[in-house]
């Protein structure tokens, strides 16, 4: 009808009652969840009841259309979806950034020289100089065996600082990639997680519950995914028939890598509704036809399956299939700790800068190993020739053995002994070692023309004194110099007729010496013969080498450590951002309280009146005359 009937007035009153009931309970929850990790504000929906429709005809007293009170229409939540894209794409940022940090932090422990020797030098450091101040000791004592041991001595001590740090970087490598495996178990478990809820909601969807609770839970996952991985979540409606809709959550790489990838593998899908995929990475020395894997460490994606392993199937009838990643596909913590693994910086090779242009400049703990063992390859290389050759002139021409005079001898003409004679070349002219090749020494050599001296002071095993593929790990005092089979030479150069140079002669041991500061190229192909880099990428000493390696990583750790700074602040804004719409706020929440308790009691109030109003229109109508 078209006025409020005299009992119509009781439903809106009931109605209020009821609206005021609901509004203390849903206030009540969020008080009670105030602290409850990820849970979002909810708030009473709420509409006003209006009988739609009109009497055609109606009377001029009955012409006013009232509304017969509000209605409950459900619970919702508080949340700002523009803030939680912002809010989870810095938290990819703050991911990356805050792992990479964390490794280089982990390097930085083992390789940073500062504050770690005497006087503040570093250990390595200072096993340079010392080994250096003993072979300045040894010039003036060249052919004792006590200053030879000295010197032996520093050796030793400095190569096994180079295997101690390698052995350091080899565990720090071990630790990481368990890490890494850990952290894909981690979103393997959020992916199966989120699969799963989104199966509970829809199901609520179906039955008219929003299941506010479960999507607290599946927001808060997604936003601990957001950390590991550089996602696009969006939501949209399915239609599961019979006119029901429901809705259905997809979360897919957000195109990290989209300049490289043609394919566009890094915008997979990793949740499509009730279907979710799981992530597998493949191992350093995986390798696959007897050949190995073209990308260390490359990341799958399996198939989108439901909970019971059925793999998703399209409309075209295709299913889905499993997606292999590029090597730069991904963004995140998940992407940090596999760089750590990785990148080799200047040691990168055409196949890690054709897939990622940035290769050169990202560095992890393979280019640290890498340049701590051309710093020891280099050393090694260089003294180890320093300590080989063959003896010479006072010219630089070689020698020979032959018969000499005896000086000793004064008859005329004098006796003749063993010594050493010029060594000539088919026109009767002195050879210097500096025109020949090594080939054409080997072979003078094997020919027994000429006389070697020396032998390797380092190798690659204690236990020979084989100097092929020296690294840091294997870097050792060869086996000859270790033994006293062999000594430091203090010189190449022979007197005229003598087979021994002069004892007072150091001339060698003083060009050792010398290396020690001489400044060298240093080349990555000369350690890694697939780096793209083929020139020099510094010149300097071997402890200025050294310094190189350790300003690098304090640079990479400056510029981190600033990056990180900036995103963790912009996410803590955006946080704050989403905590002032989502979260609990007391305030509001006393507010809350106070106005449906005043609705409560006003709703009351009038339903008092009412039935005041109705008590005298029932029993005292008409009851004037009596």
């Amino acid at each position: 009808m078209a006025m409020v009937s005299t009992f119509g007035a009781f439903t809106t009153a009931r109605l209020g009652i009821y609206a005021a009931q609901q509004g203390l309970s849903v206030t009540g929850n969020n008080i009670s969840n105030i602290n409850t990790p990820g849970y979002t504000r909810q708030k009473l929906d709420q509409v006003s009841l209006y009988n739609k429709g009109s009497d055609r005809y109606v009377t001029a007293y009955g012409a006013a259309r009232i509304g017969n009170g509000a209605l409950v229409t459900g619970v919702s939540q508080l949340r700002d979806p523009f803030l939680d894209i912002r809010y989870r794409t810095e938290a990819a940022r703050v991911g990356y950034t805050d792992e990479t940090v964390y490794g280089l932090q982990q390097i930085a422990d083992i390789i940073d020289e500062v504050g770690k020797g005497d006087d503040e030098h570093g250990i390595l450091e200072a096993a340079l100089s010392e080994f250096r101040t003993r072979l300045n000791n040894l010039v003036t004592n060249a052919g004792e065996n006590s200053f030879d041991t000295q010197v032996r001595t520093a050796a030793s001590s400095l190569v096994r600082l180079f295997n101690s740090y390698a052995d350091q970087l080899s565990k720090l490598e071990s630790n990481t990639q368990k890490k890494l495996s850990q952290d894909v178990d981690a979103v393997n478990k959020i992916l199966s997680n989120i699969r799963d809820l989104n199966d509970a909601i829809r199901k609520s969807d179906i039955h008219g519950d929003k299941a506010l609770e479960q999507r607290d839970e599946r927001n808060r996952l997604i936003d601990e995914l957001a950390q590991y991985i550089k996602i696009d979540a969006s939501y949209s409606m399915e239609d599961i028939g019979g006119g029901v809709m429901v809705e259905k959550l997809t979360i897919a790489l957000d195109g990290a890598n989209s300049e490289f990838d043609k394919d566009n593998t890094d915008m997979t899908v990793l949740i499509d509704g009730v279907y979710g995929s799981q992530l597998t990475v493949d191992g350093k020395e995986e390798t696959a036809g007897g050949d190995p894997v073209e990308f260390p460490y490359q990341f799958h994606v399996s198939a989108l399956t439901d909970k019971h392993g059925k793999a998703l199937e399209y409309k075209d009838g295709t299913k889905s299939q499993p997606v292999d990643l590029k090597d730069n596909d991904l963004y995140g913590s998940l992407q940090a700790t596999r760089e750590m693994l990785t990148e080799s910086g200047d040691f990168a090779t055409d196949t890690m800068l054709a897939s990622d242009r940035g290769a050169a400049s990202k560095r992890g703990i393979p280019y640290y190993q890498q340049s701590l063992d051309l710093l020891a390859r280099q050393f090694a290389e260089t003294f180890n020739k320093a300590n080989n050759g063959y003896l010479t002139d006072m010219n630089g021409n070689l020698v020979t053995k032959g018969k000499v005079p005896d000086p000793a001898d004064e008859s005329n003409p004098p006796s003749m002994i063993d010594g050493t004679v010029p060594l000539l070349d088919a026109n009767g002219d002195p050879i210097k070692a500096s025109d020949l090749t090594e080939e054409e020494l080997a072979q003078l050599e094997a020919d027994g023309k000429i006389i070697r001296q020396g032998g390797n002071l380092f190798s690659n095993n204690g236990n020979s004194n084989d100097a092929e593929g020296i690294t840091a790990a294997n870097i050792s005092v060869a086996k000859d110099w270790a033994d006293s089979k062999m000594r430091i030479v203090r010189s190449f150069k022979v007197l005229d007729g003598k087979l021994e140079p002069e004892s007072t002669d150091s001339s060698n041991i003083l060009h050792m010496v010398s290396l020690m500061d001489q400044k060298q190229d240093y080349y990555p192909k000369h350690l890694a013969p697939d780096a793209k880099e083929d020139q020099s990428v510094f010149n300097g000493s071997f402890q200025e080498m050294l310094t190189k390696i350790a300003s690098t990583l304090g640079g990479d750790l400056k510029s981190d450590n600033t990056l990180l700074n900036n995103y963790y602040l912009s996410a803590v804004d955006l946080d704050t951002s989403r905590d002032s719409v989502s979260s609990v706020d007391l305030n509001d929440e006393a507010t809350n309280l106070m106005q449906y308790q005043k609705a409560y009691t006003a709703a009351c109030r009038l339903m008092t009146t009412l039935d005041e109003a109705l008590d005298k229109l029932i029993n005292g109508t008409g009851t004037v005359g009596r």
